[in-house]
């Protein structure tokens, strides 16, 4: 603490803290932490429930499939401002079927579309929420080939994007999209691996910061295959730059009619667990929870 006992001038003490102060009693906030797997978790919240008990065992078990204990090895970090309301991120990694109609990427190299093999799980309060998918075979198939997203012709100028090797971990699904309410999104997508965050700046927009990872035991071969697959996340992100600017189009909607109401009962009008992803349920869900939380603290 600069000048806690004061200036001396003329050989007297000047200013300076009162002599019983005590640093010790003036620190800065403390937070109550949990470490699992490699990730460290801190909350303002002292009274808060467990890591385990808040992410629920559903979600702590896709959770551990992901930070199973190894080592992890930071390989970057990406981070932009999304001028939109921070919900509309977590709405988009809840919204399981925008995939195969928004992403050209996506749907036309079979990375994530509607006839892939996928669950969509929840915890019991629906507040956080894993989408669970199974890469399928690219092409004409006829639930895809009417949708504008899908290119038939569209060929690669380098294949080693969709360089992709099964890894022992995944256990059968090659992408596991994870929300934690309110603010982190956990990816693994085929062998891209990477954390996200949602830091709101206002009402209307927010900074997203994208932290790529690998593993300590990955082969130098795996560290160039997983940062070449991140080529299309992030900012600029062969499939991401398509999120970004549909969340802009939506904000800037939502301002010109504030008065207008969005419907989500693609799927029904329920709250549950599915094993297909033409479904709004985890968007349902989350904002049922949203509302609890809201009406608690008004």
């Amino acid at each position: 603490m600069p000048f806690r006992r004061g200036v001396k001038q003329d050989g007297k003490v000047n200013g300076g803290m009162p002599a019983d102060f005590k640093t010790t009693d003036h620190g800065l906030n403390k937070l109550k932490v949990a470490t699992r797997g490699g990730v460290v978790f801190a909350s303002f919240d002292h009274d808060i429930e467990s890591l385990e008990d808040f992410l629920g065992p559903v979600i702590l078990g896709y959770f551990d499939r992901l930070f199973d204990g190894r080592e992890l090895r930071i390989l970057g970090y990406n981070r932009q401002r999304i001028p939109g309301n921070w919900k509309l991120m977590q709405e988009n990694i809840k919204d399981p079927y925008h995939p195969g109609l928004l992403h050209t990427w996506f749907v036309t190299f079979g990375l994530w579309r509607a006839d892939n093999k996928s669950e969509l799980k929840m915890d019991a309060r629906h507040r956080h929420a894993a989408m669970i998918s199974t890469r399928g075979q690219s092409g004409k198939a006829d639930q895809v080939t009417q949708v504008s997203s899908f290119k038939e012709s569209m060929e690669l100028n380098d294949p080693r994007f969709l360089d992709i090797v099964p890894e022992p971990w995944w256990g059968g699904p090659t992408a596991v999209m994870m929300t934690l309410f309110p603010s982190v999104i956990l990816q693994q997508q085929v062998n891209s691996v990477s954390t996200r965050h949602i830091q709101p700046d206002g009402h209307g927009s927010f900074d997203f910061v994208w932290t790529h990872f690998g593993f300590a035991d990955d082969t130098e071969e795996m560290t160039q295959r997983r940062l070449r697959q991140a080529n299309l996340f992030g900012p600029a992100g062969f499939v991401s730059a398509d999120d970004g600017e549909v969340i802009e189009f939506s904000q800037q909607g939502f301002e010109q009619k504030p008065f207008h109401r969005t419907l989500a009962e693609l799927g029904g009008r329920t709250v549950e667990d599915t094993d297909h992803m033409v479904t709004e349920t985890l968007i349902r869900g989350m904002y049922q929870y949203w509302r609890e939380v809201m009406e608690a603290e008004a």
